[in-house]
């Protein structure tokens, strides 16, 4: 059984990622008449502009991907905190002399835990409002660029 030798070239910049021009590598054709070229830049325009839209895309897709990895950590954390005082408050209580101090260090640990939550809630909240913006920024800024190409073709 024969192996075969045959390898496709595949650049490192570009491997598993279609750039313009390997699309328009296999647009081109013989034909070199007026009509076939002016096809041809109409046909490379339009990837040009679904090229640029794609990337508005996947940079709003990265900032998102970005900002759930880091709330997720946000709450990995906070987990491990909050895991570590319910610990430390089974510790405490285990060694209460009387009911007054069990009822006093479960008040404490309660408190505590309430602030700890509402501080976190405000923190991820936080981390929200600021990958919201960020995910948008990609796509207002493409949807800017794109306006000011039609206003200028319009005049």
């Amino acid at each position: 059984m024969a192996r075969s030798t045959k390898k496709t070239p595949r650049s490192n910049k570009t491997a598993g990622r279609l750039d313009h021009q390997t699309l328009m590598a296999g647009s081109t054709n013989k034909s070199s008449g007026p009509k076939q070229a002016r096809e041809r830049s109409e046909h490379e325009a339009d990837i040009g502009e679904i090229s640029d839209d794609l990337e508005a895309f996947v940079q709003a897709n990265e900032v998102i991907m970005n900002a759930m990895a880091a709330l997720s950590l946000e709450m990995l954390a906070f987990g491990n905190k909050r895991l570590r005082g319910n610990i430390e408050c089974s510790e405490s209580l285990v060694g209460c002399k009387d009911a007054e101090e069990a009822f006093r260090i479960q008040f404490d640990f309660a408190q505590s835990a309430t602030q700890q939550y509402l501080n976190q809630t405000n923190n991820l909240l936080t981390m929200l409002t600021k990958m919201t913006g960020d995910f948008w920024a990609p796509l207002q800024e493409h949807t800017r660029r794109a306006l000011r190409g039609l206003n200028q073709e319009t005049r």
